[in-house]
């Protein structure tokens, strides 16, 4: 099973990502980011910041500034 990295080809989160939902209701990520739930629950485990490393196009996902 391949794990997605991200959301920026469809434009949307599914609503089965529930690692992202619980990031999004922590504070850890905007509503709007694109990047997949374990990406970034892995970032945060990490102690990083996921906007930090994100490589997405702000003006879609309307993350923190790098």
């Amino acid at each position: 099973m391949h794990t997605r990295l991200h959301y920026f080809d469809t434009g949307e989160v599914p609503r089965s990502d529930f690692q992202h939902a619980m990031c999004v209701q922590q504070g850890y990520i905007p509503s709007t980011c694109l990047l997949a739930g374990p990406v970034i629950w892995g970032l945060v485990n990490e102690g990083k910041d996921p906007c930090k490393g994100c490589e997405g196009d702000r003006s879609v996902c309307h993350g923190r500034e790098k």
